[in-house]
């Protein structure tokens, strides 16, 4: 496996060399040039095939000028939503709540000097409010305020809905003793509109099993004390230190890879947002490719990338592989993983007849093909959970442990970016 990562990481050196002249150009356009789309694991050439490249490298200009918005002096505090993208016809709609201020004026210039049709949507609610009413939601179930209902997530940030939805499954209390919110499936928290959904329920997705030190994100994991399983992350660096990181709901201090014998350490730290855990193994800027049972194929990561509604992502864990296809329906979906809620994104697949998760594959790398050439990757996220309906056994296709593991078509993720910028010192490893 080792020389065959030495041998990718210079095919995709020398890629990146022949582009030199190319990207140098492209960087005054503020574009990354994707090219060599199609070199890479079954499933991404597939997924490209379908998609066309096309709408691939619309997605990438479009994230280009998301990263530019987001540098802008008072974005942080601005009106900004979120971003609905429409990839087929290289456009974008911005969610905005509050009034049109210089910096809004100013996106919209700079979108339409980069060919990129910008539109406006408001929104009743900022950022800042669904935040809190999501915070608050949570507070009153811990109070016992939502009787006869478990709350499973909280979603936020989509294309067709202005406030939150709370979704979740009945308990066993009577339907008359339910709360009045449970009852009537909707109400408003902290001047929010809540829509409660009942029918849903969320599994965290506790895979490449003979990986080694330095581990590529997507190797498979397994704790030989609980016999439970999980998928390693993209690696990071702290003070000049690699290691690997994975879900901080894969809390066993004992993982190693499923079918030998090396070991991924113990936990180091949990981010301080997105739900990552750091492990003691060192880790490579690599992540695994192609189906589960594939391990001699690894993609060099090359940077983050930041996400949009309609965006299109592959998810890599290790227990079932890659899966592709996978488009953002929604930006903000509070999870609780057992040890606190965070924010994750929600990803639907679109293929019919395939998964976008499995347990198992927690931990595991969310990743965009955006801005990439041949034998690269963007680190989007880290996988976290899954939402019903659930399959099991061989609904699910070809994976590592079926048995009577949950998959399913919709896969909940949190931004890498958010998981490294919230560990102290931290940055992405890249290639």
């Amino acid at each position: 496996m080792k020389s065959t990562r030495v041998l990718l990481l210079t095919a995709a050196s020398a890629a990146l060399a022949l582009s030199t002249v190319a990207s140098a150009s492209a960087a005054h356009a503020g574009s990354r040039v994707p090219s060599g789309l199609h070199s890479g694991g079954a499933g991404s050439n597939a997924f490209v095939h379908s998609v066309r490249a096309r709408i691939i490298r619309n997605q990438d200009a479009l994230s280009v000028f998301r990263a530019w918005m987001i540098r802008q002096p008072g974005f942080a505090d601005s009106g900004y939503v979120g971003s609905v993208d429409h990839l087929a016809h290289k456009a974008t709609t911005i969610l905005w709540a509050g009034p049109r201020t210089p910096l809004l004026a100013s996106v919209r210039s700079e979108g339409r000097r980069r060919g990129i049709a910008v539109t406006v949507q408001h929104r009743k609610y900022s950022l800042r409010q669904l935040d809190a009413a999501i915070n608050a939601t949570w507070r009153q179930a811990a109070r016992g305020k939502w009787a006869g209902f478990k709350i499973s997530d909280i979603a936020a940030v989509a294309a067709g809905h202005d406030g939150i939805v709370v979704n979740g499954t009945y308990t066993s209390i009577p339907a008359a003793q339910r709360a009045p919110q449970v009852r009537s499936l909707a109400t408003v928290t902290m001047g929010v509109a809540v829509r409660v959904v009942p029918g849903i329920s969320v599994v965290p997705a506790n895979g490449r099993d003979n990986d080694f030190a330095p581990f590529d994100a997507g190797g498979y994991m397994i704790s030989p004390s609980t016999s439970t399983t999980c998928s390693s992350g993209f690696a990071i660096s702290i003070s000049g230190r690699t290691h690997t990181t994975t879900a901080r709901h894969c809390n066993k201090n004992d993982y190693k890879d499923r079918s030998a014998s090396n070991t991924y350490g113990t936990g180091v730290e949990n981010s301080g947002d997105g739900g990552g855990r750091v492990l003691s193994a060192t880790g490579a800027a690599l992540a695994l490719d192609g189906p589960f049972n594939s391990n001699n194929f690894s993609k060099v990561v090359i940077g983050f990338e930041d996400l949009a509604v309609n965006n299109l992502v592959c998810t890599g864990g290790g227990n079932s592989g890659e899966h592709c296809n996978i488009k953002v329906t929604n930006l903000r979906v509070s999870f609780n993983d057992g040890f606190g809620t965070f924010s994750t994104i929600e990803g639907v697949q679109q293929s019919s007849g395939a998964i976008a998760v499995i347990q198992g594959d927690s931990g595991g790398p969310v990743i965009s093909l955006a801005g990439t050439v041949s034998g690269q990757v963007r680190a989007a996220g880290m996988i976290q959970g899954e939402i019903s309906p659930f399959m099991t056994g061989s609904a699910c296709g070809p994976v590592f442990d079926a048995g009577s593991n949950k998959c399913s078509k919709t896969v909940l993720f949190s931004s890498m970016r958010t998981v490294v910028n919230t560990i102290s010192g931290a940055s992405l490893l890249t290639g």
